[in-house]
């Protein structure tokens, strides 16, 4: 496994969060800065820059990383006034641009100018064929606004990518949301099984999945992918201790890119870097550090050695490291601390009954 690019500071993508504001209220939720206070990610600072200064951030976070494929998230990132013209500027810095938005907003507008700036794709989420299931779990109703939007979308020739989020209370519903991928002629499909960090640290209970429950998503994936002629990749990393890989070669799965060859850093609304979007670790500010001081950072360093005791000396420690690990810091205060899924998985008296917070290491 290369670490640190043998001490080089360029990194190949980076994630810019627009805004934390979000008018949805998912209970899945990994926005760090929803932790609440006393927890381990509690305290996130929150804010957004002005506009130029967020322009002037984003510019020089480009040019001194090096990096050429730019994320644009948040929250919900066109509740910016100027989202667009930040998505438009980011185009003309790299070739690579890619919007995660929960669809409410596209109007053919939009969709005209992220056509115009040649936007790679809009990743939009879709939970359920069920218009009810999808509306309860997403917290507002939005399910013909997502469909509406991957059509407007493909209307001006915009490439939409759909992620599931497989959860408890939906993981039936795969299938369905793959039917309707094709009837909407969206060819991608971004896999995620439920990685709780922020809010969603509250929500183990009801929505963790068990590892039978993404077993049979990712059988349905495998067949499905080869029907419909979808793409299929995981982005929350599936430990393949629990779930052999190799038996769905239809999926691409992913693993955690901290400290890897390929890492994708996270920029919030106030320039502060993180190593991914699940991590609330400061690495430092863009306006108040050059990029070689803030990456690669002593946080990343230590991320990497604290794997879970159960993970040492395993085929896969080096490049699994233990699923989620910033999912085990959020719900128990150590990364070194197995993550919920893994945990449940292992020692399933351990899975919380009702709705309880659970006890965080040293609180």
């Amino acid at each position: 496994m290369s670490i640190f690019f043998h001490g080089q500071s360029k990194v190949p993508r980076l994630d810019f969060e627009l805004t934390p504001g979000c008018d949805h209220a998912c209970g899945h939720c990994y926005n760090v800065w929803n932790a609440k206070a006393g927890e381990p990610q509690g305290g996130y600072p929150k804010g957004q820059l002005r506009d130029e200064e967020f322009l002037s951030m984003m510019e020089k976070a480009v040019k001194e990383s090096g990096a050429d494929h730019i994320t644009i998230t948040g929250g919900e990132p066109l509740l910016r006034k100027n989202a667009l013209e930040i998505i438009e500027r980011a185009c003309t810095l790299v070739s690579s641009v890619q919007l995660i938005t929960n669809g409410s907003h596209v109007t053919a507008e939009v969709a005209e100018r992220l056509a115009r700036a040649k936007v790679r794709s809009v990743q939009l989420t879709l939970l359920a064929a069920d218009r009810a299931l999808h509306d309860r779990l997403k917290g507002a109703e939005c399910f013909d606004d997502t469909l509406r939007a991957a059509v407007t979308l493909r209307e001006h020739g915009v490439p939409v990518q759909v992620c599931f989020v497989a959860m408890k209370e939906n993981w039936r519903e795969l299938e369905g949301v793959m039917e309707l991928c094709f009837a909407l002629g969206v060819r991608a499909l971004s896999y995620n099984r439920m990685s709780a960090t922020g809010w969603s640290v509250h929500e183990l209970a009801r929505l963790m999945p068990e590892v039978e429950e993404v077993e049979h998503n990712l059988e349905s994936a495998h067949r499905l992918a080869r029907q419909y002629g979808i793409h299929v990749a995981t982005a929350m990393p599936i430990p393949p201790c629990l779930i052999r890989h190799e038996r769905y070669p239809s999926v691409r799965f992913g693993h955690c890119s901290v400290g890897s060859g390929s890492p994708n850093l996270t920029i919030d609304a106030l320039g502060n870097v993180r190593s991914c979007n699940l991590s609330s670790g400061l690495l430092g500010n863009v306006l108040e550090k050059p990029w070689s001081k803030i990456y690669p950072a002593p946080y990343v360093r230590r991320f990497v050695k604290d794997v879970p005791k159960m993970c040492r000396g395993c085929h896969y420690e080096q490049s699994c490291q233990g699923g989620c690990k910033e999912s085990g810091y959020a719900a128990y205060g150590a990364h070194s601390h197995p993550e919920p899924f893994l945990h449940f998985a292992n020692e399933p008296s351990a899975r919380p009954s009702g709705h309880p917070r659970l006890k965080v290491i040293g609180a």
